[in-house]
């Protein structure tokens, strides 16, 4: 593999304080360093390609620590090669799926064909969350050791979460002893009543069956107990209420082991929104997840939340639901949004909005989730594997389902025009993705036109 020279864009690593125009050189995959422009160890030979970032933002690969890949059991929604290659749209070098597919991912066969499927099907690096229980039915651990040796890097209860706490308990004890993630949904079942939406005046005015936030709140607080007592590391996913991110507040004061996500659907829409989405058939599904919108108070805490630094990680929780599901009306229809590839340019809107500045949004979406996960990604300091995201911060674009690479396009922001886009990433040293029109990579045969090459 010949060396990479990335020339003249604005090098942003928050993991490393680093905001300039600079030079970054890749070697064998790896990041050999950032260099004033000109200097003579990024001087061009005739084996190495140079990519001109002149105008782009150069980044560390975006992490997810929340995606649903669908597989097994549901590629008719999604599958590992098209969720990678819409997570490589979005910028995104790292991921890591959820265990709520068919079946479930709570047994050592299920996980290591799921982790021999990823090897040959998928763009980007992959890692697998398994079942906290089996079936995920919160009642019964699965051998959660025995899991990690098949495969899996952590485990999480997405979907659903834990309703019994000697199961939290017992896997916060392995959590401690094996130093990986618990990747928790906060919620208690017996309080959201069959609910829809974000119970409050808008759900009366629906007349839908709403959740109360007192279901996260409750589950976020019960957890923090459990794993002050037990130890170990609990990451909440997708946190959406005041109550919820004031625990984690104070569970901070006095404890490294707790963090939290949340997703830029939640932070860019409330109920106001679901009430406005639909037509007399009532509100579109697509504005349909699960934790549901949250009132406008309660995106504010949330907002506030991530300016002061409790809020850890960007999740998107992408969700693909097939055309089909989403179209059966919004009290049948699953829950579940896609948001994988309009991630950035939502996150970036936020910092127009001055909702936070731009070191803390790229921070949420490398640095940040790659402490959660205690990986050795999010930077792009020396050393590290070259996983890399090239933006172009003006690119104006329109999210339509002709331009997505995912097989599901329920999303809440079709239609919306953003600004900011990922349009060359670059996984372990290669190029997986481009979208910029006209970019040149200088060869050692050539001038290459990478906008032929839209993916590997």
């Amino acid at each position: 593999m010949s060396r990479t020279i990335i020339r003249g864009g604005r090098v942003l690593d928050p993991a490393n304080d680093v905001d300039a125009d600079l030079d970054l050189l890749v070697d064998q995959g790896i990041i050999s360093g950032l260099f004033p422009p000109g200097h003579p160890v990024v001087r061009p030979s005739a084996s190495d390609t140079v990519i001109d970032a002149r105008g782009l933002w150069v980044l560390p690969g975006f992490v997810d620590p929340h995606v649903h890949l669908r597989q097994p059991g549901m590629s008719e929604a999604e599958d590992i090669a098209s969720g990678t290659r819409a997570a490589a749209a979005g910028g995104y070098t790292t991921i890591v799926c959820m265990p709520n597919t068919s079946p479930v991912l709570d047994t050592p066969a299920v996980v290591e064909t799921l982790h021999s499927n990823l090897k040959t099907d998928a763009h980007v690096r992959v890692l697998i969350a398994a079942a906290l229980s089996f079936g995920l039915k919160g009642q019964r651990s699965t051998d959660l050791p025995a899991l990690l040796d098949a495969g899996a890097y952590c485990w999480s209860d997405d979907g659903v979460g834990t309703q019994s706490p000697r199961v939290m308990a017992e896997a916060l004890e392995v959590s401690e002893k094996l130093k990986r993630p618990l990747l928790i949904h906060p919620e208690e079942r017996s309080l959201n009543g069959g609910g829809v939406m974000r119970a409050g005046p808008v759900a009366k005015r629906l007349g839908l069956a709403g959740i109360p936030s007192a279901a996260e709140r409750v589950r976020v607080q019960r957890d923090i107990r459990l794993q002050r007592r037990h130890g170990g590391r609990i990451h909440f996913q997708h946190l959406s209420t005041k109550g919820a991110v004031e625990a984690v507040r104070r569970a901070k004061q006095y404890t490294d082991g707790v963090t939290c996500e949340a997703t830029p659907h939640h932070l860019l829409l409330t109920d106001l929104d679901l009430e406005r989405s639909g037509d007399s058939g009532g509100p579109s599904s697509n504005f349909k997840m699960n934790p549901p919108l949250c009132r406008p108070e309660q995106r504010r805490a949330l907002r506030q939340a991530l300016s002061d630094g409790i809020i850890d990680a960007i999740g998107t929780d992408h969700a693909p639901h097939t055309m089909t599901a989403k179209s059966t009306g919004f009290e049948r229809a699953p829950f579940g949004v896609t948001g994988l590839e309009t991630s950035f340019a939502l996150i970036l809107k936020l910092v127009k909005l001055g909702v936070l500045d731009l070191k803390r949004a790229i921070q949420l979406l490398t640095a940040g989730p790659a402490r959660v996960l205690g990986l050795d990604a999010g930077t792009l300091a020396e050393g590290r594997r070259a996983d890399i995201c090239i933006v172009d911060p003006r690119l104006e674009w329109k999210v339509e389902k002709a331009s997505s690479e995912s097989k599901s396009f329920n999303t809440p922001f079709s239609g919306w025009s953003l600004e900011g886009k990922p349009v060359l990433v670059i996984w372990g040293g290669a190029v997986i993705w481009n979208l910029v029109p006209g970019l040149q990579v200088t060869t050692s045969e050539g001038t290459e036109d990478l906008d032929e090459r839209k993916t590997t």
